[in-house]
């Protein structure tokens, strides 16, 4: 019996223009009338989720920032997992120079230190904005999670040149080829989930999660019933063979999903 279903954004619960579509809207609270609890686990800051998640009006707790920090449906903060100080400013030294947007999470708010207009356009439907900020006169604590935008090939030497200095130390991940993203050490949606399950009561086969992302595998291989998007990566879908697969997030694939398998079996 499934007493939780944990959705990943975009790729997964958001549509291609980064809003959750009527179809999808209707069957999560098809999952609420039936006492189907809901988590969104995300990359995202939280505050950006929060505000999406409200319009929702449903009681949704969250995993933000890959697990670097957990919330409950009231927006209660219950886990932070910062990023050590001391490893700020070398994370920021490695990745100066580089044709890159860097952003930083920090807190309740979104740091940048220039403009990145496509980027903002991406949280429209929360309203979240960064802050344009100097990163030379950054104060270096309570910073959850780094992330670099740029093509894929101007991402991989940096991503080689963290792990090198500071894999030991943190978890360096992509997300999509276009987003390397850095939290510390043993950061993961689905150490997080751990942590949210443990207190519920709830075991691992009980869940049901969906995906499509590299920052999602942990949380998926966690999970008694994993679904993966048609639109994941090649890549991820080789590491899960076993998550069944729903359709695209252009076809409202968790609401079919969900419709098919959960709330209307045949």
């Amino acid at each position: 019996m499934i007493k939780l279903v944990v959705i990943d954004l975009d790729g997964t619960l958001l549509n291609p223009e980064h809003v959750v579509s009527e179809a999808t809207l209707q069957a999560l609270r098809a999952l609420h009338r039936r006492d189907i609890q809901l988590m969104i686990a995300t990359g995202r800051h939280f505050q950006d989720v929060y505000m999406l998640a409200r319009q929702l009006d449903l009681p949704v707790s969250f995993i933000t920032s890959n697990g670097a920090r957990v919330h409950d449906h009231h927006g209660n903060l219950l886990y932070e997992n910062h990023i050590p100080d001391e490893l700020v400013g070398e994370i920021l030294d490695l990745t100066s120079g580089y044709d890159i947007h860097r952003n930083i999470y920090q807190g309740d708010v979104w740091l940048v230190e220039e403009e990145n207009e496509p980027l903002l356009a991406i949280h429209h439907a929360s309203g979240f904005e960064y802050q344009l900020v100097d990163f030379a006169d950054l104060q270096h604590e309570h910073i959850d999670k780094f992330y670099f935008n740029a093509r894929h090939d101007v991402l991989v030497p940096i991503e080689a040149s963290l792990q090198q200095s500071l894999g030991d130390h943190l978890t360096i991940t992509f997300t999509t080829g276009e987003y390397l993203e850095v939290m510390n050490k043993g950061v993961s949606k689905g150490k997080a989930l751990q942590s949210k399950l443990d207190t519920r009561g709830i075991l691992a086969q009980e869940v049901m999660a969906f995906g499509d992302g590299m920052n999602d595998i942990e949380m998926l291989e966690l999970v008694g019933h994993p679904v993966l998007m048609a639109n994941a990566a090649e890549a991820v879908k080789a590491r899960l063979p076993q998550a069944a697969i729903a359709k695209s997030n252009a076809d409202d694939g968790v609401a079919d999903y969900l419709q098919r398998h959960l709330l209307n079996p045949a």
